[in-house]
């Protein structure tokens, strides 16, 4: 035997973990930019604060986003850094060093600090520190001043960078490179002597990216290099930035490459994303990880969400692939994917010519497309590039449907029925092929075409037709058993159900289905139960009047068949009733609303996605991760002009008002959903909505109410209740004291009177009528006195009855009142007469 030399296992090993990664896919990726094309979202820093909300800086200002809205916080000059410290928002720009006010201020502004064109901030546990190509600031977060400054001189010249490392302050300064801040003054760094680019905290540990394309990993005060596979990747592309994903995945962000994700334990390449991969630019300006293990990539063309920890990779990325994607399958170890165009295999290589691989371009819902997919050049420079799709020979036209049939890859299409060795195929119809189905009780194919339905016996000379439904009069469009070992064939109008003993056709019995809208209907069986979804609906096989209307499934919105297995959609996530794969977290393929293939991958726990954006992945149940949830909370309140920060109040007066809640999600806008109760108004919940987190009112009694709002993730998880008490104030008229005010004045009006009429007996008509009136504010006073006690919130009729009510209970004190004034009045102008009569 010949000994095996070093470099080529080496080789070995880099050929063998460049197919792990094509075998594997690419991370999810979600591209975001502001909605508003005049907003400019360049930004060189990033930030997530302990809700979970981030933020980017800009030359306008910040942008705040939470997922679901983006908001932009003016600022008077660009902004080239943030900082958090507990809840307050740091801001250095050429506006100087200030703060954001807090968010549940009405208007969150800017508020400046000190004075200064500052480019970086950091914050310790005893202070704030603002950066300045001649100065550093230091600020008392306590005390809201200044606490001391150091002064850039010849010596160290401009002051270039700042890092906060185990509680401490270091500056990168132009003539002496790292220095530390130590007792006011700069000191020599206790750190590698080469410059750093970067410094990424996770727990105690430390991220440290230098200038020479170095990392570092500080734990503990001790510095350990992180040794690479691809050292010259890094060398080649310059490296500007880099995060912890977690214990096992870092990522280094590149100004020519993408992000590169390393294993720092080993220091193994797990994956690298950049164009190829579905990342609009290679120029990384800033990245950051954020707190559900997720990298944002900031870019020319705005923001990416890297998603490692998301059990979906993508498979349509590779270039030479072709068309709108329609099916996929992995058959010995490789990957096989049907076009409009033909069928394509994912294999070693390169391609001869450039070719324009399938990419898509979503509307997130969030703003502008990502940037514009060019055609890529014939084979990548660097990385995992020798991984290309080629064409099978000898299918140039649809390809609808892959299965595995004794072993053989089977496809079907347009062109017809063929079976598939690597890059060749070999034809077995040339009809064109609606659906195809292997029967495990007749052990042969049943192959619905435009014109007929063919069975197909495999035998060791090939396939052969055996004639055995030649009878079915109308084209089928889905084909399936059930555990009685008989074959249903679903046509428009009607359903065949075909009866086998023994692997023999004993009877074929058609049933009429009530299919209007003459759908492709679809079918299924379930237990002992057989379903059919046509038009919008469900419909169970009874055996004594055929197909009938079946209640307990939800109308499915969306439904189809694909792989041999049927999903629906009812409204809120893909379902199926086959057990094979409820063992899945298929809660994640809510991440997609709109899906035209669902498969399972015969190879592995896994399904085959096609999205309707034309997006191909791989969905690993064995790898579906945990969704950490951001807490819930009130955003705004929009309508009235409304502080977050004291006891809510909301004018009655002054027209609807609008409670906007928001848990912070990036994996989709129809991710999480909401729920409401108002207590005071309505003892139940609402149901659970992606709209449900704006509760709006247009009108609300006047009362004291309590709104509670729940929260679920994509995985079914509930959040905790937020409880948000409000009152709802009358119009100042309506309000006790305005009653109040009014006796007060009237009462006075009719001592005046009364002491007028003492003069002239002409007042005496005056001084009753404002009496009257007196004792109408009183009733009023105590009507809205005790209404205010009782507390009834409902609508204005039942309002007015117990107004009433109050009136005629206190009808009593009313003639007691109006009895005394009128007495004491008389009393007052009899005396009156009398007096002057004794003159």
């Amino acid at each position: 035997m010949f000994p095996i030399r070093p470099h080529l296992c080496f080789f070995v090993l880099l050929l063998a973990s460049h197919f792990l990664y094509a075998q594997t896919g690419t991370y999810y990726l979600s591209h975001f930019t502001p909605p508003d094309d005049r907003i400019d979202f360049r930004s060189h820093f990033m930030l997530q604060d302990e809700q979970g909300e981030l933020y980017f800086t800009n030359r306008q200002g910040i942008l705040e986003f939470d997922g679901k809205n983006w908001n932009e916080v003016y600022i008077p000059g660009a902004v080239n850094a943030v900082a958090t410290y507990g809840a307050e928002v740091y801001v250095a720009g050429v506006a100087g060093g200030g703060k954001l006010r807090k968010k549940f201020e009405a208007h969150r502004t800017y508020v400046q600090l000190v004075e200064g064109n500052f480019s970086g901030v950091g914050v310790t546990e005893e202070a704030v520190y603002f950066l300045a190509l001649d100065k550093l600031v230091s600020f008392s977060a306590l005390t809201n001043q200044p606490a001391w400054t150091i002064r850039a001189d010849n010596s160290y010249g401009k002051f270039l960078a700042l890092y906060i490392i185990d509680n401490n302050v270091y500056l990168r300064t132009a003539n002496r490179g790292l220095q530390k801040v130590q007792d006011q003054k700069l000191a020599s760094s206790d750190l590698t002597p080469a410059n750093l680019v970067f410094a990424a905290r996770a727990g105690n540990s430390y991220l440290l990216g230098m200038d020479d394309n170095r990392v570092f990993i500080r734990q503990d005060n001790q510095m350990r290099e992180l040794q690479l596979a691809d050292t010259a990747f890094l060398e080649k592309n310059i490296l500007v930035a880099g995060a912890w994903v977690n214990d096992n995945l870092v990522a280094l962000g590149t100004q020519r490459g993408g992000v590169i994700f390393i294993n720092p334990a080993t220091g193994a390449t797990e994956q690298v994303v950049d164009y190829y991969s579905g990342l609009p630019d290679n120029e990384v300006y800033a990245l950051i990880a954020d707190g559900n293990q997720g990298v944002w990539v900031s870019h020319e063309y705005g923001f990416t969400r890297i998603a490692p920890q998301v059990p979906f990779r993508s498979f349509n990325y590779f270039p030479g692939l072709t068309g709108n994607l329609l099916c996929a399958q992995t058959y010995k170890g490789k990957v096989f994917v049907g076009t409009t165009l033909g069928l394509y295999q994912l294999t070693e290589g390169t391609l001869a010519e450039p070719a324009q691989p399938v990419v898509s371009e979503p509307p997130t819902g969030r703003g502008r497309r990502v940037a514009p997919k060019l055609p890529p050049p014939a084979q990548k420079e660097a990385g995992p590039a020798s991984f290309v799709y080629k064409r099978v020979a000898g299918i140039e036209g649809k390809v609808t449907q892959l299965t595995i049939v004794n072993n053989k890859l089977i496809a079907a299409g347009a062109n017809g029925l063929f079976e598939i060795e690597a890059l060749t195929s070999n034809p077995i119809l040339t009809d064109a092929v609606r659906t195809v189905f292997y029967s495990p009780s007749l052990k042969e194919l049943v192959v619905g075409t435009a014109g007929r339905t063919i069975t197909l016996l495999q035998s060791y000379t090939g396939w052969r037709e055996t004639h055995l439904l030649d009878s079915i009069p109308e084209p089928i469009s889905h084909a399936f058993e059930d555990i009685l070992e008989n074959v249903w064939l679903c046509g428009k109008s009607r359903i065949y159900k075909v009866e086998t003993v023994e692997g023999e056709i004993t009877d074929i019995e058609s049933m009429l289905i009530n299919n209007p809208s003459q759908d492709e209907t679809v079918g299924l069986a379930y237990g002992n139960e057989v379903y059919v979804a046509a038009s919008g609906q469900f419909s169970i096989y009874d055996r004594k009047t055929a197909f009938v209307k079946f209640d307990s499934l939800p109308g499915p919105r969306k439904y189809f068949a694909s792989g041999g297995y049927f999903w629906f959609n009812d409204g809120t996530r893909w379902r199926t009733v086959d057990r094979r794969v409820q063992a899945l977290k298929l809660e994640w393929l809510g991440l997609f609303p709109n899906l035209r293939y669902l498969a399972p991958d015969q190879s592995a726990n896994s399904l085959w996605v096609i999205t309707a954006a034309n997006e191909l992945y791989r969905f690993s149940g064995s790898e579906a991760g945990k969704s950490t949830s951001y807490p819930l909370f009130l955003r705004e309140i929009r309508g009235q002009d409304i502080s977050l920060a004291d006891q809510i109040e909301v004018e009655q007066h002054e027209g609807a008002i609008v409670f906007e809640f928001i848990q912070p999600a990036y994996l989709g806008l129809n991710a999480t959903q909401y729920r409401y109760q108002v207590k005071g108004l309505s003892p139940q919940w609402s149901s659970w909505s992606s709209s449900n987190n704006e509760v709006a009112f247009s009108y609300l009694p006047p009362g004291k109410y309590q709104l509670l709002v729940q929260s679920r993730d994509l995985l079914g998880n509930d959040s905790k209740v937020e409880q948000i008490p409000f009152k709802v104030l009358p119009p100042y008229w309506k309000r006790w004291w305005f009653y109040a005010l009014e006796f007060t004045v009237f009462s006075l009006l009719v001592a005046l009177s009364v002491r007028m009429g003492r003069a002239n007996s002409r007042y005496r008509f005056v001084s009753q009528i404002l009496s009257l009136l007196t004792i109408v504010m009183l009733v009023q006073f105590l009507e809205t006195a005790i209404s205010g006690l009782i507390g009834i919130k409902t609508s204005p009729v039942i309002e007015f009855i117990i107004q009433v009510a109050v009136a005629l209970a206190i009808f009593p004190v009313e003639i007691f009142a109006r009895d005394a004034m009128m007495k004491y009045v008389e009393g007052k102008y009899r005396i009156r007469r009398i007096w002057d009569k004794t003159k």
